[in-house]
């Protein structure tokens, strides 16, 4: 090999490890994004998350069994590590049985909460209790979940105590509430929560509720996301997982005036899977949310789809205010 052939050669060489160098820096900083989907499956909830470290959990699963199955299928998913149920109602918990069924499940998050109703709840149950090698944790209110070193996981509300119900507002109002941080930037997932729970875990958690990104309470129901509950997190952006035509009329158009009175974008799962992702650390990229633009949903320029969503009758208020869900977070409150 003459003298230029071996120089040309080793600049070559030199050029091919600068790339894969630099090819692994950039998988290293993919892979330590943490990223949320808010899946779209009609009316009812399914949010797919990332984790840095590699991991992945998935918190309800819809009403149906086949859009989560596909979404999960379509990433190429065939473990997940955490499956959560934040409270037993259908649109949240039907979904998860196909996911059982199909997928290799680590651990299974749920509250004690009995829906007396519904067979359903206690059918993903046993599911979860016959998985091969799956755990099941109830976690408790102000918990942090070490599911990430480097997220914070912590929840806010939960019904850790057995408690059987009939009222829907109760069984919402036992919601698990949960809180990821990670960059600086919270996101705060309110499941089928309302103003009750809001108002307790404002006065609990106080600033420690300021996010980024707002799953919005129950759909977009006028009881959940009140004036004072968003003054606390303050959200930049807010996400409303409905189905177009549901038979409950959600999002209600008082939530999202306060939502659009809070500063937040408003982004619809009626629109399509919306994926958030938060960058890694010194990344010096600010949190990016895909999918389909916002949209002003009190302006008169809508799409049809959108027009349909926006509900204007009244409704009957919620049955009670004094849940068994809120005596379980007094308490908590009274031994922190």
């Amino acid at each position: 090999m003459d003298h230029h052939a071996f120089h040309k050669k080793r600049g070559l060489a030199r050029e091919l490890a600068v790339f894969c160098a630099v090819f692994l820096l950039a998988a290293s900083s993919l892979r330590a994004q943490l990223n949320v989907y808010f899946v779209d499956v009609g009316q009812g909830d399914a949010i797919y998350i990332e984790f840095p470290n590699g991991t992945n959990a998935l918190i309800d699963g819809g009403s149906g069994g086949e859009p989560i199955y596909k979404f999960l299928t379509k990433k190429g998913v065939t473990k997940l590590d955490r499956v959560v149920l934040t409270h037993p109602h259908s649109d949240h918990y039907r979904g998860l049985k196909k996911v059982f069924n199909f997928f290799d499940v680590k651990s299974f998050y749920d509250t004690k909460a009995e829906n007396i109703n519904a067979q359903g709840d206690n059918n993903l149950r046993e599911l979860a209790a016959a998985e091969p090698g799956c755990g099941t944790y109830f976690p408790s209110s102000g918990a942090e979940l070490k599911w990430d070193s480097k997220v914070t996981v912590k929840v806010l509300n939960s019904c850790d105590e057995t408690v059987q119900i009939r009222d829907n507002d109760e069984t919402n109002n036992c919601s698990l509430v949960l809180r990821l941080y990670y960059n600086g930037a919270g996101i705060l997932l309110m499941a089928d929560s309302e103003a009750t729970i809001e108002n307790t875990i404002t006065k609990i958690f106080k600033s420690g509720l300021q996010s980024y990104a707002l799953k919005v309470g129950h759909h977009g129901s006028r009881y959940s996301s009140t004036g004072h509950f968003l003054s606390r997190v303050q959200p930049k952006v807010a996400i409303i997982s409905a189905g177009v035509n549901n038979v409950y009329g959600h999002p209600h158009a008082e939530a999202i005036e306060r939502l659009r009175a809070a500063g937040a974008k408003i982004y619809y799962t009626t629109n399509g899977t919306q994926n958030l992702h938060i960058p890694a650390p010194k990344m010096g990229v600010e949190p990016v949310l895909e999918g389909p633009l916002p949209y002003d949903p009190l302006e008169a320029a809508q799409p049809p789809a959108v027009k349909e969503l926006i509900y204007t009758p009244e409704v009957q208020a919620p049955a009670s205010v004094n849940t068994q869900a809120l005596d379980q977070l007094k308490q908590t409150a009274d031994a922190q």
